[in-house]
């Protein structure tokens, strides 16, 4: 039996680093398919049919939208139906739909937020974005966070996989800034986003994973080929929520990881939140000059900016950005300028 049982010991242990072998190989073999977006544009607001029709509409070769709509406050899924629509170009061709997704931040107005919350947060919830309200910052490392994100059948992460999006758009990854900062809290976002892809990606192989700012977790490497490409906000202007230009060294730094994140294969998205057309001119050559992908939106996020009319975005009901918003949100560029 001994003879037998070590036997089957090296068999298991033959069969485990084979697939380990076919798991490495599967991951290289995976196209990354936002390398193939030449433009995108990013809409989380106001996706009613009018506005489906508009992105289908659209040139874009990448749409970053969110996975509902919300109807007088009534949260509705997009159906695979209407997710396949707006994956059609007029042409017949097709563009990618990737859905938003906040890792970092619970939101008030999903389905798994349970109404008692509103009354007494749990522990692992705290406070609200003043930015976005009713996104409130989360303890992204606990448990009970990750399992409504990935945890079964009827997490977010297989609702979103269900409805036929590409992809997720992860946001609020830079979470860890709000809580110092430290090696330890940018470790756990990593790990969880590791996590995160290799739930999503045993569901979908073909799932392709955007990141949202947090470009100094490029500097681990197991995070980078976790991911697919990476989304900045604000690289060129606007750190302070304002159309003003950034300081040169948060600029520089921003690109210099953004650049070795795309020396390694990662595509690299910037949105710039403009609307005065020299300034909207200088940052869209600034991007492309430093080879990332550009896109002109309003901070609002409520429809599509398709830079035909000449002028910027314009904010309006759907839109309510203020024209110099409160400055009270700290961003990671914020505290670096701050520090220099």
């Amino acid at each position: 039996m001994s003879v037998l049982r070590t036997g089957l010991a090296a068999l298991a242990t033959v069969a485990g680093a084979c697939a380990l072998l076919l798991s490495d190989a599967s991951a290289q073999e995976r196209k990354n398919g936002l390398l193939d977006a030449k433009s995108w544009a990013f809409q989380l607001k106001n996706l009613g049919p009018e506005q489906q029709a508009k992105i289908a509409a659209s040139p874009y070769d990448l749409v970053v939208i969110d996975s509902e709509q919300f109807p007088q406050e009534k949260e509705i899924p997009l159906t695979r139906e209407e997710v396949e629509r707006m994956k059609k170009r007029p042409d017949g061709s097709r563009r990618l739909v990737i859905a938003y997704f906040s890792v970092g931040e619970a939101e008030n107005y999903r389905y798994y937020w349970k109404p008692e919350w509103n009354r007494a947060k749990p522990s692992w919830v705290g406070k609200e974005n003043k930015q976005w309200g009713g996104n409130f910052l989360v303890k992204y490392w606990d448990p009970t966070w990750q399992n409504i994100i990935m945890g079964g059948p009827k997490s977010f992460a297989d609702q979103v996989i269900n409805s036929g999006f590409d992809g997720f758009y992860i946001d609020r990854v830079d979470a860890y800034y709000y809580y110092g900062d430290t090696t330890e809290k940018r470790v756990q976002m990593t790990d969880f986003i590791i996590k995160l892809a290799n739930y999503i990606r045993a569901k979908k192989p073909d799932a392709l994973i955007l990141a949202q700012n947090a470009e100094e977790l490029l500097d681990y490497p197991n995070y980078v080929k976790a991911i697919d490409g990476i989304a900045k906000e604000d690289l060129v202007y606007g750190i302070s929520h304002t159309e003003k230009i950034n300081p040169a060294g948060d600029i520089a730094h921003s690109s210099k990881l953004l650049s070795s994140a795309k020396k390694a294969g990662k595509a690299i998205f910037v949105i710039e939140y403009l609307t005065k057309p020299e300034l909207i001119s200088d940052a869209v050559k600034r991007v492309k000059d430093l080879g990332f992908v550009p896109y002109i939106g309003p901070r609002g996020l409520a429809e599509l900016y398709d830079g035909t009319s000449g002028a910027g975005p314009r904010r309006g009901p759907l839109d309510p950005t203020p024209e110099v918003p409160s400055l009270k949100k700290a961003t990671p560029g914020k505290k670096k300028a701050e520090a220099q």
